[in-house]
């Protein structure tokens, strides 16, 4: 073991599982020390938090002076060390990093009783050779309590700090969103917040090259009333997502897109086993490897997400659970989609929707909740006429014709002879992918092409990143 790291009453060691080869991060703490009562309270805080962005603690043991934590490894920077090496962050790399800060915030807020961080800022936050961010350092974090009135020791790094943290009121939610509110100023004009004129942060923001919806949106979270903050984490995401999400022409975003964010696709399929699930993961991995936050929510529940859950278990690729969604290859997949209607699935950038086959009106009423309605067709001329039939079972729940039909690429059926059988020009073929989990450039070209296709269709402008 080398140490990797030290302060308070412990020192931090790089470790490897001997048999997995795995490394491991192993704490020393040592029994005596003058900050073991603190360092032992952000441990035990850490054993109740399950979340991708925080570190796991594997196992814990002691011998007569030191207790030993083994803990995730992290290996990466501190977002303290790479403005110092990089500059300045451009605002589309800021805004997916924001997002991911939210969903975090989301998850410890949403904890009973609340956990109030307190101190986020660059060096509390680790980008992962992932790409991903991860959150340390939980010694000033403190469990919400209602009656107080402020806060009894004033905690905070001057900056980054919000004011109730001094004396001024009681830290809460939103006194975890002033500080990410400070740290997404630091990292976007390369300056401390402590050498920055309050007043001035949005005028700085904009001089630096960041947008006005941007810049607003920091301005927002750090205003000195609280009550006078953006008022939750979930809210944020909405708000980021927004900043570029794709309008309807001539109107607001849909009300049904706002509890997704960004863009919502619904698959499903004329028949059983036609690939409505599969054309689903397609599009949710197109989403997550382009960057976006990316859900896939089950309504058919055939069994065929559990039987995938399984498969993902066995290969280690399930980095978190719990009894209502799992996340896996940056995709967060949602059991029931019931479920995900409400808090859980706001925020995410993209929302693939499997039905499965469309059984009965709930399931087709929140199939046409979808920004795009995809139905998956076979591919054989002699199946027209069964999906005529079905176009006239349905056509009273899409009454303006704004689903799509979608043929696998790999047919030799003609697109204007399907456009004259079907009576719509609602048609378009899905490109071949040979692995959903593993598309290849050109793969990820069609995929962008057919969904610039389907954007129209739906009503929707083309603006996609």
């Amino acid at each position: 073991m080398k140490p990797i790291g030290q302060g308070g009453s412990s020192t931090v060691y790089l470790g490897e599982n001997t048999v997995l080869s795995n490394p491991w991060a192993i704490k020393a703490i040592e029994k005596d020390g003058p900050s073991a009562m603190d360092e032992m309270r952000e441990i035990n805080m850490l054993k109740s938090l399950n979340h991708p962005m925080l570190p796991r603690i594997a196992d814990l043991c002691e011998d007569e002076r030191y207790i030993y934590i083994i803990m995730d490894y992290i290996e990466g920077e501190t977002l303290s060390e790479v403005i110092k090496a990089e500059g300045k962050i451009r605002e589309p790399r800021l805004t997916d990093w924001a997002k991911q800060l939210c969903d975090v915030l989301i998850y410890l807020h949403s904890r009973q009783p609340p956990v109030i961080y307190r101190d986020m800022k660059p060096s509390n936050i680790i980008l992962g050779k992932n790409g991903r961010l991860y959150l340390v350092d939980f010694g000033t974090a403190k469990s919400y309590k209602e009656q107080a009135l402020e806060d009894t020791v004033y905690i905070g790094t001057q900056g980054y700090a919000a004011p109730e943290q001094f004396g001024s009121g009681k830290s809460d939610e939103r006194t975890d969103l002033y500080n990410m509110g400070m740290t997404l100023f630091h990292l976007a004009t390369g300056i401390h917040p402590a050498q920055a004129a309050h007043d001035e942060i949005e005028d700085i923001l904009r001089q630096n090259g960041i947008s006005h919806g941007f810049s607003s949106f920091i301005n927002n979270l750090v205003r000195h009333d609280p009550s006078k903050r953006i008022g939750d984490a979930g809210t944020c995401l909405v708000l980021l997502d927004r900043m570029d999400s794709p309008q309807r022409p001539g109107t607001a975003s849909a009300c049904h897109s706002l509890y997704a964010g960004r863009l919502t696709i619904g698959v499903a399929g004329v028949v059983h086993g036609i690939g409505a699930t599969f054309t689903a993961l397609c599009l949710a991995n197109y989403f997550a490897s382009m960057g976006h936050r990316t859900a896939f929510v089950d309504y058919c529940a055939n069994g065929d997400l559990a039987r995938l859950e399984a498969i993902m278990h066995r290969s280690s690729r399930v980095t978190y659970a719990d009894e209502k969604s799992f996340v896996a290859d940056g995709i967060t997949y949602f059991r029931d989609g019931r479920t995900a209607l409400g808090k859980p699935a706001r925020g995410f950038g993209r929302v693939l929707c499997d039905f499965g086959c469309l059984r009965d009106e709930k399931a087709v009423s929140e199939f046409n909740r979808s920004d795009i309605r995809l139905v998956i067709c076979p591919p054989a001329d002699w199946k027209l006429a069964l999906i005529d039939d079905y176009i006239a079972r349905m056509s009273p729940y899409d009454p303006n014709r704004e689903w799509i039909y979608a043929f696998p690429s790999f047919g030799k059926a003609d697109k204007k002879h399907i456009k004259k059988t079907l009576k719509t020009n609602n048609v378009l073929f899905f490109p071949h992918i040979s692995n959903p989990y593993s598309q290849n450039k050109n793969e990820q070209k069609s995929i962008q092409a057919v969904l610039k296709e389907a954007m129209p269709m739906s009503g929707i402008m083309p603006v996609l990143r």
